[in-house]
């Protein structure tokens, strides 16, 4: 899931670097067509998307990092892991 997610982040970026640079060589033919749409309508609901996927991946992240601790058994770490698994059965029952 979290390779998914990182791969809609990269096509993001792909999608934004490749249309700055179709812009700028369209600067350089000054005769031919020139974009002049708005990058922010065009890529705004795009950015919020990932705005929201980062907020996923860091919360998977921790996640797992939990996780592995958990089956560390360190001492005084109990409480945590019950508040942890906790806030999992909260986010999953939504």
């Amino acid at each position: 899931l979290l390779e998914t997610l990182e791969s809609c982040l990269r096509l993001n970026e792909c999608y934004q670097e490749q249309y700055r640079l179709t812009k700028d060589k369209l600067l350089t033919m000054p005769k031919g067509k020139q974009f002049d749409f708005s990058e922010t309508q065009i890529f705004g609901k795009f950015d919020l998307f990932c705005r929201r996927i980062i907020k996923l991946v860091d919360m998977f992240s921790t996640m797992q990092q939990f996780g592995a601790l958990a089956e560390h058994k360190l001492e005084g770490m109990e409480p945590l892991l019950v508040a942890f698994q906790h806030i999992i059965n909260q986010f999953r029952s939504k």
